[in-house]
């Protein structure tokens, strides 16, 4: 019978090998506890670095996310900045010329963002518009005032008869200054040949003085060096023919017939041109209409319009003829004045302001011809 506890000498040699293995297993069991209990007290060491490279990564992440938002914070800052300079500027440079910074767009102007924050920039000074320098206008020459310094010869052959000289008085009343030869015929003529540059020169011969012949070649020559000429004179019938004929030619007139002895009551003389400004400047309302005989006989000489000048019958003793029964005209470019009636025939109140027209007229036209 055996024994529990006895235990055989073969048993001693050839242990059990379910045993063994429980063992094994249990043995492992016991490193899988021991495995598990290391696992969850912390991470193997591979797994620590893993996580230790993805913190390091989420640290740069957040730092360039961090410094991004900055950045951008800033170039908004600077962009807003930019803005309110801009804005300042339009305002300052409001109304400046076409062209300039505050004609750009403003989108245009604050698309660029510069690379640097700005510093404290200077709004720029809108420079003013230069003044316009006024040109001052040209002067304009005043007629009235070359007037009272223009040359001007007159020869009055009435000096000698004692009768009032309408034609001395029309220029004294005027202010005119004047060479006054009364009715020395030979100082006439050296005043013509005297080299002068006359403005005007006025002939008055009503009294039937020795204004004859060569006279005429010198005042055609006056005419020709620009002066004006005003030309009294009634014994046309007698020299018509003679030197006064170039003269005549060239104004554009010739003698038609002599006024001899007229009725009283047909000795009036009418405007055949009254709007011409002989009988407007600088006096109007003349009339010689009515008369006051003085010379008996001989009242004068009438002419008529001829071809080959620009003459301008003015006055004449038929109203309704425009063109022949003259008795005053003008021409040569309204420089020669020519009456063929006696003005001591008229009123004195009437034939002074008519004679001052008429000087004013050939001395404004010798004025404009700038001569």
């Amino acid at each position: 019978m055996n024994r529990p506890c006895d235990i055989s000498k073969q048993d001693r040699k050839n242990p059990n090998p379910k045993g063994l293995i429980v063992l094994i297993v249990g043995f492992a069991a016991l490193l899988a506890l021991l495995a598990a209990c290391n696992f969850s007290s912390g991470p193997p060491p591979e797994f620590a670095a893993t996580k230790a490279a993805l913190d390091f990564q989420a640290t740069q992440l957040a730092a360039q996310i961090a410094q991004n938002s900055q950045q951008t914070q800033i170039a908004f800052n600077v962009q807003a900045t930019v803005v309110a300079q801009q804005a300042m500027q339009l305002t300052a440079l409001a109304g400046t010329p076409a062209g300039s910074v505050s004609d750009q767009p403003a989108s245009l102007v604050a698309t660029e963002e510069p690379t640097q924050p700005p510093t404290d920039i200077p709004a720029p000074t809108a420079t003013p518009e230069p003044e316009a320098t006024e040109v001052p206008p040209t002067p304009t020459p005043d007629f009235e005032a070359w007037m009272k310094s223009a040359k001007i010869l007159l020869f009055e052959d009435i000096a000698g008869v004692y009768l009032d000289r309408y034609i001395k008085q029309s220029l004294d009343s005027m202010g005119l200054p004047y060479v006054d030869v009364k009715d020395a015929i030979g100082d006439f003529k050296a005043q013509l040949l005297s080299g002068t540059d006359w403005d005007l020169i006025i002939s008055g011969v009503e009294a039937r003085s020795g204004v004859r012949g060569e006279f005429f070649d010198y005042l055609n020559d006056q005419l020709n060096n620009g002066s004006s000429v005003i030309l009294e004179i009634w014994t046309l019938d007698e020299i018509a023919g003679g030197r006064i004929s170039p003269l005549l030619i060239r104004c554009g007139v010739k003698f038609q017939k002599d006024w001899w002895e007229p009725p009283a009551e047909t000795r009036s003389i009418w405007w055949l041109a009254p709007e011409h400004s002989i009988f407007h400047e600088p006096n109007e309302g003349m009339s010689l209409a009515h008369y006051d005989l003085y010379w008996t006989g001989d009242a004068g000489d009438f002419i008529k319009l001829a071809p080959g000048g620009d003459a301008t019958l003015l006055a004449g003793n038929l109203a309704w003829e425009k063109s022949s029964y003259g008795t005053l005209a003008v021409c040569i470019d309204d420089r020669f004045i020519i009456q063929t009636h006696s003005s001591h025939d008229y009123h004195k109140e009437d034939v002074i302001p008519l004679w001052q027209n008429y000087i004013y007229h050939a001395l404004k036209k010798q004025f404009e011809s700038g001569s």
